[in-house]
């Protein structure tokens, strides 16, 4: 689900957005836009010029909506992926995978604040507090759009003692959310406290820290039981990842994990330069198997992971031939 869907925007969808402007002096300008039949391209579904019409047209399937509010802001359009909770997982799935492709396409530009959605009231919380979330829900791309606004973003989150994605080398592009580190490197935390759990605040587009323990053996592992989470575990020298989806989670909260899972663990491996031993997902907490993570040092994985792929190759052996009868 974290990979790139392939479905690209429709021109005349391209069109519609870039050449928007205001008529019979109309506050606003909305674009609904779904992806395809045949799954190929997101093209134009409706277009409006009232919030009240587009909440009468919305239904059960997941959508993407472009609104420009010239009283407000007549360059940037709030975008809003509209995925209703009792829509079908695999239109969830799809939308969720093209939206990052159709973003890029549409350029960030002419795109301002970022908004998931799965009902209508959603939408109004987004019109109605634009102004106040629209700097805490600006998304890399954005960031590096308007470079006036990153810089001052960057100031304030380093006199705070804070880092952003975008501030560090790892720039995961399979993850839709920013990533808050406070403080030094996770490297460096890692060896204070060896274990760290992180959710993902979809108000605020990040992925947060949950919590940091400092345990002395692998019994001592807790997961997050209220929501799925991703936890990074060290012991000794190697560092383990658990993603874990408790069967009590939210659907929207399933999805948001599953799809940033990869990027979240590309972030980690990359930006924050954290070699994985091994990546272990979960449903229940008490799932986890305390074996897989019981060795300390590189050696001993290496000699464990060789001893199983020798018990995994089948010996041939050449089978006897029927035995001969004896000549009385």
């Amino acid at each position: 689900m974290s990979n790139q869907s392939g479905i690209t925007a429709d021109q005349q969808l391209l069109d519609v957005l870039n050449n928007a402007r205001q008529e019979n002096e109309n506050q606003y300008f909305i674009i609904v836009a779904k992806i395809s039949n045949d799954s190929t391209a997101v093209e134009v579904s409706d277009q409006f010029t009232s919030l009240d019409t587009l909440k009468q047209n919305l239904g059960d399937e997941p959508l993407y909506i472009f609104i420009k509010d010239f009283n407000k802001d007549s360059t940037h359009y709030v975008f809003i992926s509209y995925v209703p909770d009792n829509s079908p997982v695999r239109s969830k799935m799809l939308y969720a995978s093209t939206k990052n492709t159709l973003l890029r396409e549409i350029g960030t530009n002419i795109l301002g604040q970022q908004v998931l959605a799965t009902e209508l009231r959603d939408i109004d919380d987004a019109i109605n507090d634009t102004e106040i979330n629209k700097e805490a829900l600006l998304t890399e791309h954005e960031k590096i759009e308007l470079e006036i606004n990153q810089q001052q973003r960057q100031m304030k989150m380093q006199s705070n003692g804070h880092q952003l994605v975008s501030q560090t080398n790892g720039t995961p592009s399979q993850l839709n959310f920013q990533v808050m580190v406070q403080g030094s490197s996770l490297a460096d935390q890692l060896n204070e406290t060896n274990l760290i759990s992180f959710k993902i605040d979809s108000t605020t587009e990040r992925v947060e820290l949950a919590s940091k323990k400092n345990i002395s053996t692998p019994n001592d592992i807790e997961i997050i039981t209220e929501h799925p989470s991703y936890t990074i575990y060290k012991n000794g020298d190697l560092i383990y990842f658990i993603y874990a989806c408790p069967s009590g989670s939210k659907v929207k909260d399933r999805m948001l994990y599953a799809s940033n899972r990869s990027g979240f663990l590309k972030y980690l491996q990359e930006g924050q330069k954290l070699p994985m031993a091994k990546v272990i997902e979960i449903g229940e907490p008490e799932e986890l198997e305390i074996s897989l993570i019981s060795n300390s040092n590189s050696k001993d994985l290496k000699k464990e992971e060789d001893a199983a792929k020798e018990s995994s190759v089948k010996k041939y052996n050449r089978p006897k031939g029927p035995s001969r009868r004896k000549r009385n």
